[in-house]
């Protein structure tokens, strides 16, 4: 491995349980990562329920020999609880660190609620109900965090399935508790004196966006598969025969072709090679959608970018 610049594949939510043709999706994205010759891959959640009818799925994923990472999506928890879900995935922790080469990567949980001053993992859908106490990183997580940043002299990229960059309450996308975590990623940068925390990769909205907060990137990965619009919006997608078996189908744009990303690092510079496809369907402006979301324009694509640190 070349140590000074490393590639790994990227996909999020691509929601196997309820997408058609998901398999075929996570093919595409296995096959290209192999063929690119990747370091590592790594999904950001809402991958499929751990049922035994979809071990075949998990099979396609083990196809890539090399190291691969997970990170537990709110979805993931919706037929199981987290022991349940780490268990078929082969996860011993729900968030942990590693390293790839000359960088530092670091896998955070949002995965909580808050009831009665107590964190609640989500399960069996319990989180649905709660409102806006949902999407915490723990208490216990966040010493967790600062202290892995401290015992690393590595450029570091967080992942996470929700986005890290703003406070939930009032947004619907974020974090409940991202004040306190962006005070460890801007800790850590002014103690290193350089910038150690570059980027925080997030799936979760199905969205393709950007900002730059503290002079760090947060990334929003669109998902593999599509873009939820809403019941108001149902609209037969390939067929009715086939939307009628995957309801989510009739209330989302489908994205025609899997989108995934395919990211190097090297010194001072990320670059994200994404892919644009079109929708199966009439696109969101065309069935009265605003075409926008938490900010960012809703779009059938992960764009490729150069970002320089």
């Amino acid at each position: 491995m070349e140590h000074e610049r490393i590639r790994f594949g990227l996909i999020t939510d691509i929601h196997q349980d309820l997408m058609y043709k998901a398999s075929d999706r996570l093919q595409a994205f296995i096959d290209e990562s192999i063929k690119e010759n990747v370091d590592f891959i790594i999904q950001l959640g809402d991958f499929c329920f751990p049922l035994p009818e979809n071990k075949p799925f998990l099979d396609i994923w083990q196809q890539f020999e090399g190291p691969n990472y997970h990170v537990l999506g709110n979805h993931d928890m919706d037929k199981c609880d987290k022991q349940m879900m780490m268990s078929f995935l082969g996860m011993k922790s729900n968030y942990y660190s590693f390293d790839c080469g000359d960088y530092h990567f670091v896998v955070l949980d949002a995965n909580y609620f808050r009831v009665d001053g107590q964190y609640v993992d989500y399960a069996f859908s319990n989180y649905s109900k709660e409102g806006y106490t949902v999407c915490h990183v723990t208490d216990e997580q966040l010493e967790w965090l600062r202290k892995d940043l401290s015992q690393t002299d590595k450029p570091t990229i967080l992942f996470s399935h929700q986005s890290l960059e703003e406070t939930y309450v009032g947004s619907n996308v974020g974090i409940y508790n991202s004040d306190k975590l962006r005070e460890i990623l801007r800790e850590a940068n002014q103690i290193a004196g350089f910038r150690k925390v570059i980027a925080c990769m997030n799936g979760h909205n199905h969205l393709d966006g950007a900002k730059v907060i503290d002079d760090i990137y947060f990334l929003h990965m669109n998902s593999i598969s599509y873009h939820y619009l809403g019941p108001q919006f149902n609209t037969v997608r390939y067929s009715e025969e086939i939307t009628e078996k995957h309801w989510i189908l009739g209330q989302s744009v489908p994205y025609e072709e899997t989108l995934y990303a395919i990211i190097t690092l090297e010194p001072g510079l990320l670059t994200i090679k994404g892919k644009e496809t079109t929708y199966v369907g009439p696109d969101p402006l065309e069935i009265g959608h605003n075409n926008a979301n938490a900010g960012h324009v809703v779009s059938a694509k992960i764009s490729s970018r150069q970002l320089k640190f």
